[in-house]
This record gives structure tokens, sequence and C-alpha cells, in this order.
């Protein structure tokens, strides 16, 4: 990456990009989020701009960095998981919006490799991101509490199980090798009958994870206080 290179991105930073230059930036990020959901973040920018059909010197003038590049694909994506939470807390009916959340995130985690290694591993991590990982935590949180309050979700369940659902089911996403990219859905439908509560089912014996292994397991770092 040469000095021109670096000199025009943070001469475009802060004003409009020209029409030819915004059209390569979103040519830029569709690509990238189709080459990371289906390899993961171990993709070079080499293989985002053969991927998106330019130079690699464009993709560097847009994207000094892969961080860079993560970053801008992926804070956005986050954020409009928080706007699905939102909605799910929303629905009158606590199991449905529970379900709702529940299908919609495991979904993406299952079908985007590079969105669940930012979720769920920490990969590429960034101030911006941090927050929005730690911001979904309130969510499920009230999401478990209203469901298992309506008595439709078992009490044994905690917000700390559900990372590890989510990589079961990419795992079994994964296991297909892209034959059936969408078996996860058979498998939240067998989860989602054992979540739900039913006074014949006996109580779980093992106890979930605690937050701290949790935590720890998917590099959470919490983001500081505000002052």
């Amino acid at each position: 990456m040469t000095d021109t290179s670096r000199g025009t991105s943070a001469k475009d930073e802060g004003r409009p990009l020209r029409r030819d230059a915004a059209l390569n930036r979103e040519r830029i990020l569709q690509a990238a989020h189709e080459i990371f959901g289906r390899r993961g973040l171990g993709v070079t920018l080499d293989d985002v701009a053969r991927h998106a059909g330019v130079g690699v010197g464009t993709v560097y003038r847009r994207f000094p960095t892969k961080e860079a590049l993560v970053r801008a694909l992926f804070e956005e994506d986050l954020k409009r998981r928080q706007e699905v939470a939102e909605k799910a807390l929303s629905n009158p009916d606590p199991w449905e919006g529970f379900v709702e959340f529940l299908v919609s995130m495991t979904g993406d985690l299952a079908e985007n490799r590079g969105l669940h290694e930012v979720i769920m591993m920490g990969s590429h991590s960034s101030e911006p991101i941090e927050r929005a990982r730690g911001g979904l935590r309130p969510f499920l949180g009230e999401l478990v509490r209203r469901a298992q309050e309506s008595g439709q979700l078992r009490p044994e369940v905690t917000p700390s199980d559900f990372p590890v659902i989510a990589h079961m089911l990419s795992a079994a996403t994964q296991f297909t090798q892209g034959e059936r990219p969408d078996i996860w859905r058979r498998y939240i439908e067998i989860l989602l009958n054992g979540l739900r509560q039913r006074p014949e089912d006996p109580p779980l014996s093992t106890p979930s994870l605690t937050d701290d292994t949790v935590e720890q397991v998917m590099g959470f770092r919490r983001p500081p206080a505000a002052e």
C-alpha cells in the first residue's frame, strides 16, 4: 500500500464520495459481505478485490486496512441486530418475541461465518463493535425474563445458554459443507421444543455456563464506563 492510497483515503473522509467512488465502495462492501459470510474473516483484501472485480488499490483507497473494512461492514450489521431485538421485545406475546429474536439471530450467525466470528469469537474487535456486542445482552436477558414469567420458557434457561446454542446451529450448517446451508432451521425447531416449558418435563440436571465463562470464551472486553 502506498502513501498516496493512504492520503486519498484520509482526504475522502468527511465529504461525500463521487458517484463512481460511492459505487465502488458499495461493490466492495457487497463483495466483503459475501466472501466473509462464506469463508470467515481469514480472507485478505486482495481476495475481496478479486471478488468485487476491482483493483486492490481501489479497495485500499476506501479501506486502508482489513480492520477498517470489517468495522464498516459489521458495525452496521450489529446495529440491525439490536433493532431486531427491540422489535421482538415489542411483541405482546413473550414467547413469540423470544422465538422471533432467536430465529433471526441464530440464523444470521449460522449462515454468515464472518458475522459469527465477530459476535461469538471477538475477531477484529473495536470499541464500536464491542459496544454493539455488549448491547445485545440486555435485550436477550429481557426476552428470557418475559418468556419465563409468562410460563412458556423453561425456568432453568439462562441468557448464557444462547451463545452455545448459536455455536451448535452454526456447526450444523458447517457440517453440511455447503450442501444444506439451511439445515440450522431443522435443529432450531428441535431446540425450541426443548426450551419450551411443559409441566411433564423433568428439570435440567446440568447447570449452564457462568456469564464470566461465556465472556472469556467469546473474547469480550467490557467497554469503559461512561463518565
